[in-house]
């Protein structure tokens, strides 16, 4: 053999080996990358109610107080009351009667008197003085209607204002404080007074019987418990007041 000759070595008849592929491991074998701490939930938070709503009064506020009421640095109308339509119905109701006898008088009875005394030209002097007397009755209703409506009490914070019209031209107002209010009556008497729920209202003091009266009072039994809702805060801040240091 040629030294020079450069010696052929056998070709290996193994070929290399190709690297072997990635195990593949079973997805549920598999390393799970780290979780995250759970988050806590976010505390609900409570329904936002409205708080509750102050008592409504029982009767709206005027728009125009009376000239005699004057209210006070922090004082407030809390109601006023006016008479139960009951009472002037009842009026009206009598006021209708007497006009229907008029009338019964004057076309039925009347008539068959005049024809059986014969009193000539005095028919029409009659007839006259009847419509004054029906004419006269309607005015006494609009002036009993104007009384009427016109008596009323004003309940503040502070004090009961009464304004008593007695007539058109006889009218009272007094005042009472709630520090002097001592006890608060309804009377009821009868069935008409509970069938449409009014009555009479009185406002007592501890020197002498009071002459707060308030009659014809649509719902007396809420209203004196109103007053002493109000009567009994009065005192309470009044102690509040005098406790502070």
């Amino acid at each position: 053999m040629d030294p020079n000759q450069e010696q052929q070595l056998p070709q290996n008849p193994y070929p290399p080996q190709q690297p072997y592929p990635p195990q593949q491991v079973p997805q549920q074998y598999a390393p799970q990358p780290p979780q995250q701490p759970m988050q806590q939930p976010a505390p609900l938070n409570p329904v936002q109610q409205d708080p509750a709503p102050l008592p409504k009064p029982l009767n709206p506020q005027p728009d125009k107080l009376h000239p005699m009421v004057v209210l006070q640095p922090g004082e407030r109308v809390v109601a006023t009351l006016k008479r139960h339509p009951f009472g002037i119905i009842s009026l009206y109701f009598s006021g209708v009667v007497a006009i229907l006898i008029i009338i019964v008088l004057a076309f039925v009875l009347l008539p068959k008197l005049m024809n059986q005394y014969d009193f000539g030209s005095a028919t029409s002097m009659v007839y006259a003085g009847l419509g004054i007397a029906v004419l006269g009755m309607m005015v006494v209703l609009a002036v009993a209607t104007t009384i009427y409506w016109q008596n009323e009490w004003v309940i503040t914070t502070d004090s009961i204002t009464q304004i008593s019209q007695n007539s058109l031209f006889n009218r009272q107002v007094s005042q009472l404080s709630m520090d002097n209010l001592e006890d608060v009556t309804v009377d009821q008497n009868g069935i008409l007074p509970h069938m449409f729920n009014f009555g009479n209202l009185k406002v007592e003091t501890a020197g002498e019987r009071s002459k707060f009266v308030f009659i014809y009072c649509p719902r007396p039994n809420e209203y004196a418990r109103q007053i002493l809702q109000i009567h009994e805060q009065f005192l309470e801040d009044r102690r509040n007041i005098q406790n502070r240091p």
